[in-house]
């Protein structure tokens, strides 16, 4: 993977790790209701990144 693909990848590890920081934050502040929209709008691009990478896997399992 290239610089470009790099940074992309360490962007979105930075943007996961804020957006936990951010969900167990509220939860602890008693913002119980803002926590679970954050969890829920989180659910959201982690289901679509395990939806590629799950089919890129099964493109390389044909591949070979």
């Amino acid at each position: 993977m290239g610089l470009v693909g790099d940074i992309a990848k360490a962007i979105l590890i930075i943007t996961v790790v804020y957006w936990l920081y951010a969900i167990i934050e509220f939860a602890l502040l008693g913002q119980y209701v803002l926590a679970l929209f954050l969890f829920l709008g989180f659910l959201i691009p982690l289901s679509i990144i395990a939806y590629e990478r799950k089919k890129s896997g099964k493109k390389a399992e044909a591949k070979s």
